[in-house]
């Protein structure tokens, strides 16, 4: 992870004459691509075997939503205190504990599971400890990925970063259900194991890297430095304010896909998992597709193209009660979500400057997480109250409101900073 192990893009190139895959040509970063995605698949993994077995000891509605909630909070809670000190301590290091954290974790959660000793309450013990060492740990690996990379080969970097997620969350479930039935869940928690080992003995195996100078403030300097740069910089805040609208409307079929599988199409598990399968397949599609447009579509438009799409996919959940039209409205709402997604990561992270990127990408995660919770939240309550059917016409037209409110704050990438 030292500065010549970079490939920097030729400056006369536009973003679309720089191939998807460039960034893999530098080997540090390939071998970190290799290493996040085994922690994708055992993450999500991971997830469903905590799910599945939460059914076992206690099956109640509340309980599967503390699951989720203990993985979610964590990211709008401690993020940006992770952000700190991704900018204040040597990322390698930092990572290589919190990765042989979650090791430990995952472990013991494997062995109580495997005796049969495990509760529902040390369930969620174990669910919250890794989803929060997992909000510590993720603006300190975005910080390394843009370490490795030249700015102008960071939207393909991040775009096979997405690549890898929505890869992992299409392999993952499917993995997990075969391990479960076949061993136990006990398997998959084995697997999370390993793919975090991985991920630590990536970075044990580097040299520290040279890239950037950490930051001297204290703790509390820097946390507050953190917030007024997100409250000062007219762009950023800007970006995180359209953000959590966009995304709070956009993001509410990540917890509507249930109730649409059951009252929209009669289905159950199966149907659910069609659905959602559909949605990584578009969300893949898109993140292959995306680099061949991004010389010629603008960040804006890549926004509006996004916000139509999720728009109409919604309407059309809303009105088809047959699978197959319901799998091309969710394969729609695949491409539309994870393209806004990349958008507004890119954008982000190309407004930071070094000293800043930790703490940046934080509040870029927190900003995310918060619309995704409140998309669930307040969506979930429209719901229970109007319908389903009802509820999904109105994200859509929310999303294009949303949109609408927000279409002025810019996405286009400032002149380069260091």
């Amino acid at each position: 992870m030292s500065a010549p192990d970079k490939i920097p893009a030729p400056h006369h190139n536009s973003p679309s004459d720089i191939s998807l895959w460039a960034p893999l040509q530098i080997r540090d970063f390939r071998l970190l691509y290799i290493a996040l995605f085994a922690t994708n698949v055992g993450g999500w993994m991971n997830g469903i075997g905590c799910a599945w077995l939460m059914t076992s000891l206690d099956n109640r509605a509340l309980m599967l939503g503390l699951v989720q909630a203990s993985f979610m909070l964590p990211s709008i809670f401690l993020s940006l205190p992770g952000g700190v000190l991704a900018d204040k301590v040597d990322r390698r290091r930092y990572i290589i504990t919190l990765s042989c954290v979650i090791c430990i974790v995952a472990l013991d959660l494997s062995f109580l599971t495997w005796m049969g000793w495990i509760g529902p309450w040390t369930l969620l013990a174990h669910t919250l400890v890794i989803g929060s060492v997992f909000a510590l740990q993720g603006p300190a690996i975005m910080a390394v990925i843009q370490d490795l990379v030249k700015r102008e080969l960071l939207p393909q970097a991040l775009t096979l970063n997405s690549i890898a997620l929505n890869v992992g969350r299409s392999l993952g479930p499917m993995f997990a259900g075969a391990m479960i039935s076949l061993v136990g869940s006990a398997s998959v928690f084995l697997v999370n194991t390993i793919g975090y080992g991985g991920l630590g003995t990536f970075f044990l195996r580097q040299p520290s890297p040279k890239l950037y100078q950490p930051s001297r403030e204290s703790f509390t300097e820097a946390l507050w430095n953190g917030v007024r740069f997100a409250i000062t910089e007219r762009g950023f805040r800007g970006m995180l304010i359209r953000l959590t609208l966009v995304s709070s409307c956009m993001s509410a079929l990540l917890s509507l896909m249930p109730l649409v599988a059951k009252e929209q199409l009669g289905g159950g598990p199966s149907t659910f998992g069609t659905l959602v399968t559909w949605v990584g397949i578009g969300s893949v599609f898109v993140a292959f597709g995306r680099s061949r447009l991004s010389g010629k579509v603008t960040p804006n438009m890549h926004v509006h193209l996004s916000v139509i799409g999720a728009a109409l996919a919604y309407i059309g959940l809303a009105y088809v009660h047959d699978l197959t039209l319901a799998a091309v409205c969710t394969f729609i709402y695949g491409i539309a979500w994870t393209n806004v997604s990349i958008t507004f990561q890119v954008g982000t992270q190309m407004r930071l400057p070094s000293n800043m990127r930790g703490r940046g990408i934080s509040l870029f995660i927190m900003t995310f997480s918060l619309g995704i919770l409140l998309g669930g939240v307040v969506w979930g309550v429209v719901a229970d109250i109007i319908g389903i059917k009802i509820t999904l016409i109105a994200c859509g037209i929310g999303i294009i409101l949303s949109n609408l409110m927000t279409f002025r704050l810019s996405m286009n990438a400032p002149p380069t900073q260091s």
